[in-house]
């Protein structure tokens, strides 16, 4: 197994640790729908915080992409 990497969340700019195929974000319970929410925003990994509080909450359809820092 590889050491975890550090990554930006493309949503917020925090930084985080990536496990890559053995990486926490496997344990984040998020729906089929959800997960295509995310994949139709965002092109690269979220931090904790941000893939929680998707996970948790109803996502707004029309919220846009929005690009890092943001």
């Amino acid at each position: 197994m590889t050491e975890p990497i550090e990554r930006r969340c493309e949503c917020c700019g925090r930084t985080f640790a990536c496990g890559g195929y053995a990486c926490w974000c496997g344990s984040v319970a998020v729906t089929e729908r959800q997960s295509a929410w995310i994949a139709a925003r965002y092109d690269d990994c979220l931090c904790p915080l941000c893939l929680a509080q998707m996970s948790a909450a109803a996502l707004d359809e029309n919220r846009p992409k929005t690009s890092s820092g943001a």
